[in-house]
């Protein structure tokens, strides 16, 4: 059987982490949040609207420089919080003062065999974040029981239906202020709302693997076939999202599809993973195909 990896350095917080997918934590030097603004203003997307993140620019040098800056003054911030992780890639996510900045509903892609964990988001403010920008919304725990597949382009979720209701009644807000992190498992469902502020909202993301894993990507072609690729860790900050990747083919799955959950049932399942031990929560799916 597999062994849950541990995530944190902190057993206290890792019993949180277990628990709820997600932990807060200081950087240890909060200055380190400047330098990574300065990228941010000395690098030109080209991206002048709405919300996007670095990584959705089709302009490779550009996401690779971010992606190079922004882990050389990070990674060292985060990786003594971790436990032998390293990091995968480094974004920025950007909701300007215009245009439609509301990020959806959603889990992040997977990006590693999840038999023994998912691979982490550490996710950080270098701009402050009220609820006028859009504060960080997550439902705890949903790590545990919400595990069907997730990638590019897109791929079809269970909640799509009840998604007001679910983030209305269950989700809550985190509060994360500039100088800490959000150390966030990469299946717990999460959400911003529309920058009503005024002003422009920049926060940065490193997502990380424990040390060792082969990094992963899930393609979803048209015709509802998935294929599953083993790339190299320069994959996240160089492709264009909607292309088939390049890579090694490790899996396929003909067609790919799953029921619509009510909110009573996504509610249940919310419970009867809180009645089970770690290793039966991996087993637990709303698919019937965990990613394996």
């Amino acid at each position: 059987m597999p062994r849950l990896r541990s995530t944190l350095n902190d057993r206290r917080l890792e019993r949180r982490f277990q628990r709820d997918g997600y932990v807060v934590l200081p950087l240890p030097d909060p200055s380190a949040v400047g330098p990574a603004l300065e990228v941010f203003e000395r690098i030109d997307s080209g991206i002048s609207e709405g919300y996007y993140a670095s990584i959705h620019s089709a302009d490779n040098a550009y996401k690779a420089q971010v992606d190079r800056e922004l882990s050389a003054i990070l990674w060292p911030q985060v990786a003594p919080l971790l436990a032998d992780f390293s990091p995968l890639v480094a974004a920025f996510m950007v909701k300007p003062a215009t245009g439609t900045t509301v990020v959806p509903v959603h889990q992040d892609w997977i990006t590693k065999d999840e038999a023994d964990g998912a691979g982490i988001t550490c996710w950080m403010p270098l701009t402050p974040i009220t609820a006028a920008e859009g504060k960080m919304t997550v439902l705890p725990g949903s790590h545990r029981y919400l595990h069907g597949l997730r990638g590019s382009p897109g791929f079809p979720v269970p909640y799509q239906s009840i998604v007001d209701e679910l983030r209305d009644e269950l989700m809550v807000e985190v509060e994360v202020a500039v100088g800490e992190v959000m150390v966030m498992d990469g299946r717990v469902l999460h959400t911003t709302a529309q920058n009503h502020s005024g002003r422009m909202r920049v926060a940065a993301y490193l997502n990380a693997l424990p040390q060792g894993s082969q990094p992963l990507h899930y393609y979803r072609a048209p015709d509802g076939a998935v294929e599953v690729f083993a790339v190299e860790p320069s994959f996240f900050s160089t492709f264009n999202i909607g292309e088939r990747p390049d890579g090694r083919l490790v899996r396929t799955i003909d067609d790919y599809q799953v029921d619509d959950l009510t909110l009573a049932e996504l509610k249940a399942m919310g419970r009867r993973s809180r009645r089970v031990g770690p290793l039966d929560r991996l087993r637990t799916t709303w698919s019937g195909q965990a990613a394996r």
